[in-house]
């Protein structure tokens, strides 16, 4: 009890109140203020850290010192005479009170009245909006082509109606005034019966082309119709029979009569809508085989892609579009499925994509993989006026937008990547992987509350290299029981990829929680289940071994093999750091690290990622 009235007569405890009254209030005007300034989330933080770290010198200077009307003295140095304690105690009681119930007066009517009013007037503002976007979308030149029914008597021909449509997709995408949604989100909706204005609304567009196909022997029928999806109204309908061998002329017709529905320009940047080539009719059935094959990219589709590619060029050696379907399938393989050394895919890809370009110069998808091998494969300069010429001629392109943004990523051009992805997102709204590599670029720029929602997008594909992401990125905000049940939840499966994904997750979720011996074991025991068979895996390896190991020297090895065979993402151990994108002095200054990223194969790539990363922190 003598200590208590001891605290008290030093307004200790007065003190205390005062305090904890103040901060209260800091607390709460800075949590209301501070967004207003779009404050960065880091500040409110370091406010309440502050205000905790503040308190017990406060107490302990209060019990050694003390106010007087002369100033602050010693407590031992106050007489009775000069202690205000005693002529200001009730008064500061009745401070703190009145202070006390102010705020709470204050917080009551700003909780019960003013944030429901603020509430309402956001949602209202919010329907408008969306009823203004709506009325938008009804004018606006954007259109999807959902898949084409297979009307065949055997329906075995449902790879030729999806070839058709996604033909058609790719003949709309060159009418410059207009917005077509690429293949990956419209195909999402195969086989669902859903209303027009949902597909509209989750497409984001205001228009819906759909049709079928009946192919039996050579003789071909082709039935579509333009529905515009907020209101439902069909907007124009046709029915084209005639033999296969007629089926450009069909899509031309349907392309110039949608064009003119919706009154978009027919004059493309080059001048003229791109003629169409006349093609043996088997070889195209071939081509669209590989279309078929090709947009699945898992298992041995890649492989199959490439052989019906073939059977097409077989049939018809002039037939551009099969050269350059071909010449991507083999550059993605390095990516997705190899099953050709690394050596061969390069000739052979490279070999395929110059054949499709000297039937077609302004061959985009030609552009686009002999961009990707280049990219893997250190041809910085040749990449890039690939990628950048097929950006040109395709803007919208979404394969070269997707792979140009990697290409970017490599180079440390964060903010160009950034908007390459964020422009494949508007036209590809459903597809995983757009929102997962801004999520990466978002990462790799230190925007790391940014990134989490990208990355949730990402994951809610179930798709396992997303998953980790999404953890990496929980683990780094600290939400450690969030970052497990995501590799819980999406990594459930007995398949090799769910493996792999829960025994990456498990060495990430060790290192973050602080059991580094553990994730060793760990990361030893993925390795030992799947040993890297590519460049771009080592990558990986040397990025795990440098947040969650900190051992230089296995990510030094790492990044060795990685130039050995393809280096798909070569800069990735210091762009996807848990501290945002460094440059190699800055993760280690080993001799052995710092001369593989001074090897002479690596100048080009690095002289670039360096450039690009220091204007980055500048502002550039």
């Amino acid at each position: 009890m003598s200590l208590i009235a001891e605290l008290k007569r030093r307004n200790v405890i007065r003190m205390a109140g005062l305090y904890l009254v103040g901060a209260w209030l800091v607390v709460q005007v800075s949590s209301t203020v501070l967004p207003m300034f779009n404050a960065p989330q880091w500040l409110p933080r370091s406010i309440v850290i502050l205000i905790a770290v503040g308190f017990i010198p406060t107490l302990i200077f209060s019990w050694v010192f003390e106010l007087t009307p002369s100033g602050i003295k010693r407590d031992e140095e106050v007489t009775p005479e000069e202690s205000i304690a005693p002529q200001t105690a009730q008064r500061m009681n009745r401070a703190i009170f009145a202070v006390l119930a102010l705020a709470l007066l204050y917080f009551g009517f700003d909780k019960f009245v003013l944030t429901p009013k603020r509430e309402a007037r956001e949602l209202s503002a919010a329907t408008q909006l969306g009823r203004s976007e709506a009325q938008a979308a009804s004018s606006d030149k954007s259109i999807a082509v959902l898949p084409f029914v297979d009307m065949s008597e055997k329906h075995d021909q449902e790879y030729f109606s999806d070839g058709i449509a996604e033909e058609l997709l790719n003949r709309l995408a060159q009418i410059p005034d207009l917005r077509v949604a690429a293949r990956t989100s419209a195909f999402q909706f195969k086989g669902k019966n859903l209303d027009v204005a949902d597909i509209g609304r989750q497409l984001k567009v205001a228009n819906l082309l759909e049709g079928s196909v009946r192919k039996e022997g050579s003789r071909l029928r082709i039935t579509a119709q333009l529905i515009n999806s907020v209101s439902g109204m069909h907007l124009w309908s046709q029915t084209f029979e005639g033999d296969a061998g007629d089926v450009f002329k069909v899509q031309d017709d349907i392309a110039t009569a949608i064009a003119k529905v919706l009154e978009a320009k027919l004059v493309s940047r080059r001048g003229s809508l791109k003629p169409t080539i006349a093609v043996d009719p088997q070889a195209y059935d071939d081509y669209l085989q590989g279309r078929a094959f090709f947009a699945h990219r898992n298992g041995d589709n890649l492989k199959l892609a490439v052989a019906a590619f073939d059977r097409a060029i077989v049939r018809d050696p002039n037939y551009a579009a099969a050269h350059a379907g071909r010449a991507f399938a083999l550059a993605v393989s390095e990516i997705w499925t190899p099953w050709l050394p690394s050596a061969e895919v390069v000739v052979q890809s490279r070999a395929s994509a110059g054949r499709a370009l000297e039937l077609d110069p302004d061959n985009v998808e030609a552009l686009t993989a002999r961009g990707v091998i280049g990219m893997d494969h250190l041809d910085i300069a040749g990449a890039r006026a690939d990628f950048e010429r097929a950006h040109a001629l395709a803007p919208d392109d979404v394969d070269a937008l997707n792979f140009y943004g990697d290409f970017l990523l490599m180079l440390g051009d964060l903010r160009a990547a950034e908007r390459m992805k964020r422009r494949a997102m508007v036209l590809d709204p459903l597809a995983w992987v757009h929102p997962n590599n801004l999520a990466i670029i978002l990462f790799a720029q230190g925007r790391f509350e940014e990134s989490l929602p990208m990355a949730e997008m990402g994951a809610a594909s179930g798709f396992p290299n997303a998953a980790i992401f999404l953890m990496r990125t929980q683990l780094v905000l600290k939400k450690f029981d969030a970052a497990a049940k995501s590799v819980e939840r999406v990594c459930s499966g007995k398949d090799d990829g769910s493996i792999w994904c829960r025994l990456t997750g498990r060495v990430w979720l060790l290192s973050a929680t602080g059991h580094q011996e553990q994730a060793r074991s760990a990361l030893i025991d993925l390795l030992h289940k799947f040993p890297p068979q590519r460049g771009s895996q080592y990558s990986q390896v040397a990025t795990i071994s440098i947040n969650c190991l900190n051992d230089i020297a296995m990510a030094t090895q790492a990044v060795r093999k990685s130039l050995e065979g393809d280096s798909y993402n070569m800069t990735r151990p210091m762009s996807n750091n848990n501290r945002g994108a460094l440059l190699p002095e800055e993760i280690s200054r080993d001799p052995e690290w710092l001369a593989v990223w001074a090897d002479p194969k690596l100048r080009p790539l690095m002289d670039e990622y360096r450039k690009n990363i220091i204007a980055f922190r500048k502002g550039g």
